[in-house]
């Protein structure tokens, strides 16, 4: 069977708009709830993060990936600034290892995010992510 290249040029091109599609579902989703701005302190080339934040019985909780990017930065440096409700504030950033706090944050952030949550969970692998937990510096 012979496709012709009309019908496998609608064809890239409807995949394409899918793809497309579920990322700008993406960054619609993750922009939904509370959306905390989180900035790596004592790093050569702090670059800004916007990302989730949950409360959970001994502090305020993010969720980040492994490898370098924003998590890594913040957990090397052990602090990072963030904002909240307009609010910058500096706080001491841990990695929670394991997975029974990884389930914690995650079930914690579907709770709170719902659909959203869901939804980043389809396009993101949240059973792979580091918890880190966020302590208050005076």
């Amino acid at each position: 069977m012979r496709v012709s290249s009309r019908v496998l040029s609608r064809l890239i091109g409807v995949l394409l708009a899918v793809v497309l599609g579920l990322a700008a579902l993406s960054m619609i989703f993750s922009e939904w709830g509370e959306v905390v701005v989180i900035r790596p302190l004592g790093v050569e080339s702090p670059s800004e993060t916007r990302v989730w934040i949950v409360e959970l019985p001994g502090g305020a909780y993010l969720r980040g990936g492994h490898g370098p990017g924003w998590a890594e930065s913040a957990v090397m440096a052990g602090r990072a600034s963030l904002r909240r409700d307009g609010v910058w504030q500096d706080y001491r950033i841990f990695d929670v290892p394991g997975a029974r706090a990884r389930d914690r944050v995650n079930a914690a952030m579907a709770a709170k995010y719902g659909f959203s949550d869901r939804f980043i969970g389809w396009t993101r692998d949240v059973e792979t992510t580091r918890p880190l937990r966020l302590e208050p510096i005076p």
